[in-house]
C-alpha cells in the first residue's frame, strides 16, 4: 500500500512539474494572433478552422479564405473556389467546432486546443520513458528536455499540425512499448491507430509508423522467440487503406481546386543548395532545435551509457528497442533527404522528423545508466532541477529572439485590426471579393476582414499584372506600403479609385466601376 501511495505521489509531482513548465511557457502568447516566425503557414492553418465554419462543417472540402492559390499557378490563377487540398484536417475541424460552440474565432481557442493535445502527448512521452526506465525522475527529465526545446516551446501551443501529430506519435510509441513488453495485442492495435492518425495529420509522421512495422518484421527474422500473428496484419491493412484513401481524395481536391499547401518532395538539386541548408541547420542546432545545455546533456548521457555498457559487457540483442531507434533514425534520414530544401526556411520540419527519434535515443540512453544509491540519490534530483531552470531560460531567450516590432506579419495584423467593422460600416457585403496588395501573410487580412478574396503578398509586376485581372469587388492596401518609388504598385493603383481611408487602410474600386 505504501509503495502504491509513493508511486501516486511521484506521478503527481511529475505531472505538476510538467504542467507548470508548459503553462508558464504558453501563457504569455495564449491569445496572440500568428506573427513572427512562419506566420504565413500558421495563418493558413488558422483560416482552415474559419473555413469549416463558413462551409457548414463540410470535412471533405476544407477551405481557407483565398481564391488564388500557391499551387499550381503560384498565385497567378483564379481557382474560383477557396477549397484546398491539405493533410487530414481533423485538428482544425475540432477547433472549428469549439469556436462555434464558444461563439468566438479568437486565437486563444486554437492555441488552447493545441496546448491540450500537446500536453497529453507529453504525458504519454513520460509514460514511454517510465515503462522503459522504471524511473520517475528520468522520465520527468526527458519530458522537460522536450518541452524546453526552444523549437517545441514555440510551436506546442501554436497553429501548425506538427505538435498535435507529434502527440499521437508519443501515444503510438507508448502503446507499442506496452505491447512490446507484454505482448498484449490490443496495444498493437492502439499503436497502429495512433501512428496512422499522426500520419494523416502530418504525412512526415509516416516514418514512425513504418519504423514500428519494420521492427516487427526485423524481430520475426532475427528473434527466434517472436511468433507471427495474422491478426497483427489487419490494423496495418486498415492503416494503409485509411492513408491511401485520404491521399487519393486529397489528390482529387488538389486537381480540381488547387492548393495552398506543399504536396511534393523537395530534394537538393545542387551543392550550393546543400551548403545553404546545412548553414541554416548548423545555426538552428546551436540555438533553436535544442539549446547548448541540451546538446551537452544528451551527448554526455550517450557517452556515459556507451562507457557503462562496455564496462558491463552488454550486447544489443535482436529484440532490443535500440533496433527500433536505429530503424526510426534511418527512416528519418531518408525523409530528410527527400524534403531537404524545406529545412532551409521551415524549422518546424525538425519537429516532423528528428525530434522524436532523438528523444527515443535519449530515453534508451537513460535506460542504460544505473541508478545511484543511498545518499547519492539526491544528486540526480539536484542536477535535474538545475538543468530544468537553465533549459527553460534558454528556450525563453530563443523565443524572445523571434519577436521583432517591425515584423511584417505583426504590422499587417495591427493595420487590419477592426477592418471587419470598418467594411461593415461601408455596407460592403461579407460575400464581397477583396483583393489585398502587399499584405503579408496571405490569409491574415481576410481573417481580420472576415471576408474572402485574392492575395498578392508581393507587389512585383509579374504578380500584379495577373491579380488586377481577377474578378474582385474591392482592393484593400495598407497605407504603410504605398510608396511613391514602387512603380509597379503605383501603376496598379492608377487603375483604381479610393473610396475610403481609415488611417491604416485604403479601400478602392476599379475606376471603370
Amino acid at each position: 500500500m505504501n509503495a502504491q501511495k509513493n508511486r501516486i505521489v511521484e506521478y503527481a509531482i511529475a505531472i505538476l512539474i510538467i504542467a507548470i513548465v508548459a503553462i508558464v511557457s504558453a501563457l504569455p502568447t495564449i491569445n496572440h494572433f500568428p506573427a513572427f516566425t512562419h506566420a504565413w503557414a500558421q495563418t493558413d492553418w488558422y483560416s482552415l478552422s474559419i473555413g469549416f465554419q463558413n462551409n457548414g462543417f463540410d470535412f471533405l472540402h476544407p477551405e481557407t479564405l483565398i481564391y488564388n492559390k500557391q499551387y499550381p499557378s503560384y498565385w497567378q490563377g483564379d481557382d474560383g473556389t477557396t477549397i484546398t487540398s491539405v493533410d487530414f484536417p481533423i485538428h482544425t475541424y475540432i477547433v472549428a467546432i469549439i469556436m462555434k460552440l464558444l461563439g468566438t474565432q479568437a486565437p486563444w481557442v486554437f492555441r488552447c486546443w493545441t496546448f491540450i493535445v500537446s500536453f497529453i502527448g507529453l504525458w504519454f512521452l513520460f509514460l514511454v520513458c517510465k515503462r522503459l526506465t522504471n524511473n520517475v525522475l528520468k522520465s520527468t527529465l526527458v519530458v522537460c528536455l522536450a518541452i524546453t526545446s526552444p523549437l517545441y516551446t514555440y510551436y506546442f501551443d501554436g497553429f501548425l499540425p506538427s505538435a498535435p501529430a507529434l502527440a499521437f506519435v508519443f501515444i503510438g510509441l507508448w502503446a507499442y512499448v506496452v505491447y512490446y513488453q507484454g505482448n498484449k495485442l490490443k496495444y498493437w492495435h492502439i499503436a497502429i491507430a495512433a501512428l496512422t492518425l499522426a500520419t494523416l495529420i502530418r504525412t512526415s509522421q509516416a516514418v514512425p509508423l513504418a519504423a514500428v512495422c519494420c521492427f516487427e518484421i526485423f524481430q520475426l527474422i532475427f528473434n527466434k522467440d517472436k511468433k507471427f500473428n495474422k491478426i497483427q496484419v489487419i490494423p496495418i491493412i486498415l492503416s494503409a487503406i485509411a492513408i491511401g484513401g485520404y491521399m487519393w481524395w486529397n489528390a482529387q481536391l488538389r486537381a480540381e481546386n488547387g492548393s495552398l499547401f506543399l504536396n511534393n518532395l523537395r530534394p537538393a538539386e545542387n551543392k550550393e543548395q546543400i551548403d545553404s541548408v546545412f548553414d541554416i541547420m548548423n545555426w538552428n542546432w546551436k540555438f533553436r532545435y535544442f539549446s547548448k545545455i541540451q546538446h551537452w546533456l544528451v551527448a554526455a548521457s550517450i557517452i556515459a551509457a556507451i562507457a557503462y555498457s562496455i564496462l558491463k559487457h552488454k550486447k544489443i540483442h535482436s529484440n532490443s528497442l535500440v533496433w527500433l531507434a536505429i530503424i526510426y533514425s534511418f527512416g528519418t534520414l531518408l525523409f530528410f533527404m527527400a524534403m531537404f530544401l524545406q529545412y532551409h526556411d521551415h524549422d518546424y520540419y525538425f519537429l516532423d522528423s528528428f525530434f522524436a527519434p532523438i528523444l527515443l535515443i535519449f530515453i534508451l540512453t537513460l535506460k542504460q545508466l544505473p541508478e545511484l544509491k543511498n545518499y547519492w540519490k539526491i544528486l540526480p534530483l539536484v542536477i535535474s532541477i538545475l538543468l530544468l531552470i537553465i533549459m527553460f531560460n534558454a528556450a525563453k531567450l530563443d523565443n524572445r529572439r523571434r519577436i521583432d516590432a517591425n515584423d511584417r506579419a505583426l504590422q499587417c495584423n495591427i493595420n487590419y485590426e477592426g477592418s471587419d467593422k470598418w467594411l461593415d460600416s461601408l455596407n460592403i457585403s461579407r460575400n464581397a471579393k477583396i483583393l489585398t496588395l502587399g499584405a503579408y501573410p496571405q490569409n491574415s487580412p481576410f481573417i481580420k476582414m472576415q471576408r474572402k478574396g485574392y492575395a498578392a503578398m508581393w507587389t512585383d509586376k509579374w504578380l500584379l499584372d495577373k491579380v488586377m485581372q481577377f474578378d474582385f469587388d474591392y482592393v484593400v492596401i495598407e497605407n504603410s506600403i504605398i510608396d511613391s518609388n514602387n512603380k509597379d504598385l503605383n501603376m496598379a493603383i492608377e487603375q483604381l479609385k479610393c473610396i475610403d481611408n481609415n488611417g491604416k487602410l485604403k479601400i478602392y474600386k476599379r475606376k471603370t466601376e
